[in-house]
C-alpha cells in the first residue's frame, strides 16, 4: 500500500516538473539570447521537447486509464464548454469588482505571463498555452493528483488539487481567488459531473486558448 502511493506521488512529481519545465523553457529561450528573439533552431528544439513531454502525460494518462476518447460525445463537449466560458466571464467580472472594491486589482501570474511570452511567437503559445499546457494540467490536477492518488477519497481530492491548481496561478489576492477558483471549480465539477477527463479537458482548451487570443489585442 505505502509502495503504491509513493509511486503514485512519484509519477505526480515527475509530470509536475515536465510542467514547469515546458512553462519555464518556452519563455527562457528568448531571454538567453542577445537579441531576445525566439530563433528557428530553438522553436524546434522546443517543439520537440514540449511534444516529448505530451507524448509522456498521454502515456502516463493510459497507464492510469485516465483517456478514452472513443466515449466522447462532442455535442455535449461543446455544450459543457460553452455553458463554462460563460461562468468563468461572470466569474472575471466578479474578480475585477473585487480587486476593485479591495484596490488589488493586479493579475501577477498573467502579467509575468505577458512579460516572458511577449518574444514567443503567437504559434507556439496557441500550441504550448493554448493545448499542450491544458492537457498536462487536467492530467496532473484533475487526473493523478484528484483520481489517481486519493481514488475513492475523488470528491476531496477534486477540492485539494483545485487548491493547488489555485496555487499554481498565484491566486493568493482577493480578485485572483475568485477568479481562479471559479475556473478550477469549473474545470473540477465537470470532470466529476462527467466522469471522462477529456471533457475538463476540452474547457481548459477552449478557455485557455481565448485568453492567449485575447492578450494579442489587450
Amino acid at each position: 500500500m505505502f509502495k503504491q502511493v509513493m509511486k503514485k506521488i512519484g509519477v505526480i512529481v515527475l509530470a509536475l516538473t515536465l510542467l514547469i519545465l515546458d512553462l519555464t523553457l518556452l519563455g527562457a529561450f528568448p531571454l538567453l539570447t542577445q537579441d531576445g528573439k525566439f530563433s528557428l533552431v530553438e522553436q524546434i528544439g522546443y517543439g520537440v521537447w514540449a511534444l516529448g513531454s505530451l507524448a509522456i502525460f498521454i502515456v502516463i494518462a493510459y497507464r492510469f486509464k485516465l483517456l478514452s476518447l472513443k466515449e466522447i460525445n462532442w455535442r455535449r463537449l461543446v455544450a459543457i464548454a460553452s455553458l463554462n466560458l460563460v461562468i468563468f466571464f461572470l466569474g472575471d467580472l466578479l474578480g475585477y469588482f473585487v480587486g476593485q472594491l479591495t484596490h488589488n486589482a493586479a493579475m501577477e501570474h498573467q502579467d509575468t505571463l505577458k512579460k516572458i511570452f511577449i518574444h514567443v511567437p503567437t504559434y507556439l503559445q496557441f500550441a504550448v498555452v493554448g493545448f499542450i499546457i491544458p492537457v498536462m494540467e487536467e492530467i496532473v490536477f484533475r487526473g493523478l493528483l484528484a483520481k489517481v492518488l486519493f481514488g475513492k477519497y475523488f470528491k476531496t481530492g477534486l477540492v485539494i488539487s483545485s487548491l493547488f491548481f489555485m496555487a499554481g496561478h498565484s491566486a493568493f489576492t482577493p480578485q485572483t481567488i475568485v477568479i481562479y477558483g471559479i475556473v478550477s471549480a469549473g474545470y473540477a465539477v465537470t470532470y466529476y459531473k462527467t466522469k471522462h477527463i477529456e471533457y475538463s479537458m476540452g474547457v481548459h482548451i477552449l478557455n485557455n486558448s481565448i485568453s492567449v487570443l485575447l492578450s494579442l489585442f489587450v
